[in-house]
C-alpha cells in the first residue's frame, strides 16, 4: 500500500435491505467515507468500471449535479483509501469487481502488517539485548 493511502475500516453490521444502493452506502460507512455524496460517486464509478469505461470528474459533475471541485475532493478521498484509481482523466474501481478490489486491499494490508511484524521482531531483539546488556554490566560492576 503506497504511503499516501489511508485505510480506515469500521466494523458495522450489514444492512438487512441488501439493495445495491444500500450496500454501497454501507460500504462507504465501513470505509469511513461520507454518507451523502460519496455513495453516489462510488455507484457511478462501479457501473462504469465494470464495463471497462471509467468516468471523468466532468461526467460525474454532470450526472450528479455536484460542483466539480467537490467531486474531485471526494475522488481524492477514494484514491487515498485505495478503492479507486485514476488512469489518465478517468477514474475506475481499483479492480474489475468489488470482490477483486477488496482482495487487493486485503493483500496490501497483510503486506504492511508483515512489514510491521518484521520491525517488531527486530525491535524486540534490540530492546532485549539492551536490557540484558545493561543488566549484565550493572551486576558485574556490583560484584567488583
Amino acid at each position: 500500500m503506497p504511503a499516501e493511502e489511508k485505510l480506515i475500516i469500521k466494523p458495522l453490521t450489514r444492512p438487512s435491505n441488501e439493495t445495491t444502493n444500500e450496500l454501497v452506502r454501507w460500504f462507504c460507512k465501513v470505509f469511513d467515507l461520507e454518507e451523502k455524496v460519496e455513495p453516489e460517486i462510488l455507484e457511478q464509478i462501479i457501473s462504469k468500471s465494470i464495463s471497462g469505461e471509467g468516468i471523468t470528474s466532468k461526467e460525474l459533475n454532470k450526472k450528479l449535479n455536484i460542483p466539480r471541485t467537490t467531486i474531485i475532493y471526494h475522488l481524492n478521498r477514494f484514491i487515498s483509501s485505495g478503492l479507486i484509481v485514476r488512469r489518465g482523466r478517468k477514474y475506475y474501481l481499483r479492480s474489475m469487481s468489488m470482490e477483486e478490489t477488496i482482495a487487493e486491499l486485503q493483500a496490501d494490508v497483510l503486506r504492511e502488517f508483515n512489514k510491521l511484524l518484521e520491525f517488531a521482531e527486530k525491535f524486540d531483539e534490540l530492546v532485549l539485548r539492551d536490557v540484558y546488556g545493561r543488566t549484565a554490566k550493572r551486576e558485574k560492576g556490583r560484584r567488583e
